[in-house]
């Protein structure tokens, strides 16, 4: 008995109110978080109560139920990119694509700020990398070409005849960009459990470099028939992660950005408008994917 792709009773509606209900609950615990029991200094929780158990329990909870549904759903059997054509996709797409162009420059010039600091202690090339310049550069490259890509994308979504499988290799360039991201974090010499800000980040980081995997496959045509149930079932816990990370750090800068907000891990515009996009992506594929027993009957009125 088929499993996957295979439950016409949930769909990207189940998987849509999961999200907004974990979104606005762990928003607000976050910010507790933020103001109660993490030091900004080092960004060390201080003690651990109530609120980060509840915390982290109600992430994986919701991250896992999203995954299932998604897994599970016989919508996600009928995703197809060409599909998501509509003003509010292309829109977000176009401004995805320039916050990544932004982003990209932005790492460039710290990858070189990094790179001009970095003591050379044994090679060069171990110096850089430790020091943080090479993931950086990487992130620079990889934005700016995926920045390109979302342009490419949106326009193709935007004529009558769409084709997302024009551009593949360019297409795996957000994974390059979010791979980078990650690999950046993990040269920080500092306990992963311990500071919350860089373990969601990590985890944010493996979400969203899956989902930009599926997200190629699928655009490219690429064992898309594997990846399609992915597009939600990852890029909506990355989405939730970013934007909870996004908004408690938005709100407390504005409060007091030096009380607050760990210097390591300030707000970022990227991972906000990455969280816009997943959610208008999915919005889309449910507006636009049907059961199987829908398309026979489209296609039966056609011919």
């Amino acid at each position: 008995m088929k499993i996957k792709e295979n439950n016409p009773k949930l769909g990207y509606l189940q998987s849509l109110v999961v999200f907004s209900g974990a979104a606005v609950v762990l928003t607000a615990l976050r910010c507790i978080q933020i103001a109660t029991v993490i030091d900004s200094a080092t960004g060390f929780y201080t003690k651990r109560d109530f609120f980060v158990v509840a915390f982290f329990v109600l992430l994986f909870v919701s991250c896992f139920s999203i995954a299932v549904i998604s897994f599970l759903s016989k919508e996600s059997s009928a995703v197809r990119l060409e599909k998501c054509k509509s003003k509010g996709f292309y829109a977000v797409t176009l401004v995805f694509a320039f916050v990544l162009f932004f982003d990209g420059a932005l790492s460039l010039l710290n990858a070189y700020a990094t790179a001009q600091d970095t003591r050379i202690v044994d090679s060069v090339a171990k110096s850089m990398m430790i020091s943080g310049a090479i993931p950086t550069l990487l992130r620079g490259v990889f934005g700016v070409l995926s920045g390109l890509y979302f342009v490419s994308l949106s326009g193709s979504l935007k004529r009558a005849d769409a084709d997302t499988s024009k551009n593949k290799v360019l297409a795996l360039m957000p994974v390059g960009w979010a791979a980078c991201r990650l690999l950046n974090l993990f040269v920080r010499r500092i306990s992963f459990l311990r500071v919350s800000d860089l373990f969601l980040e990590l985890c944010m980081g493996a979400f969203m470099t899956l989902f930009f995997m599926a997200f190629a496959q699928v655009a490219s045509h690429i064992y898309s028939d594997d990846s399609r149930w992915r597009l939600a079932g990852l890029g909506l816990p990355a989405a939730l992660i970013a934007l909870v990370l996004s908004v408690s750090r938005l709100i407390f800068t504005i409060v007091d950005g030096n009380k607050y907000i760990t210097a390591n891990y300030p707000f970022c515009l990227a991972d906000l408008v990455f969280a816009v996009f997943v959610v208008v992506l999915v919005l889309r594929l449910k507006n636009t994917c049907s059961s199987p027993e829908t398309e026979e009957k489209e296609s039966g009125i056609v011919s």
